[in-house]
């Protein structure tokens, strides 16, 4: 399963990009994806990623799920998704899980996230990186 879309020109600095973004981003359950054809029938839940110099942004479907019954939570190098109902009339909706691997470029404390219309969408920034500095000898 490819984690951005391909840029046209297919070599150089754009596959480099696409390895460190589908390494960063890449879940457990993402391996497995590309790894087992049969679990692929899993896979199509994640939508989209997309990646610019702020960071990555997720779109996630989880239709019959309300926001109250999804969870999201940082821990370790994993950002965890939980969705899961208690109502018996939405039973069939069970729980679903996802953990994405998170690298160190990820700014946590500023992921932001929205559901709307069955759809989690996930703005996950860059952290800022300090401008370079003198060092003055004494």
């Amino acid at each position: 399963m490819n984690m951005i879309t391909h840029h046209p020109l297919a070599g150089g600095i754009f596959s480099d990009l696409n390895r460190f973004v589908n390494h960063a981003l890449e879940s457990e359950a993402d391996a497995r994806c590309r790894r087992d054809e049969h679990a692929r029938a899993e896979c199509s839940d994640l939508e989209s990623i997309t990646d610019d110099a702020d960071g990555w942004k997720l779109r996630l479907e989880l239709p019959g799920y309300r926001k109250d019954e999804v969870m999201l939570s940082v821990d370790d190098d994993f950002l965890k998704i939980v969705a899961e109902t208690d109502d018996d009339e939405r039973g069939f909706l069970g729980k679903k899980e996802r953990r994405v691997r998170i690298s160190d470029d990820v700014d946590a404390e500023n992921i932001k996230a929205q559901l709307e219309n069955g759809i989690l969408y996930l703005e996950i920034p860059r952290k800022v990186k300090e401008a370079p500095r003198s060092i003055v000898i004494t």
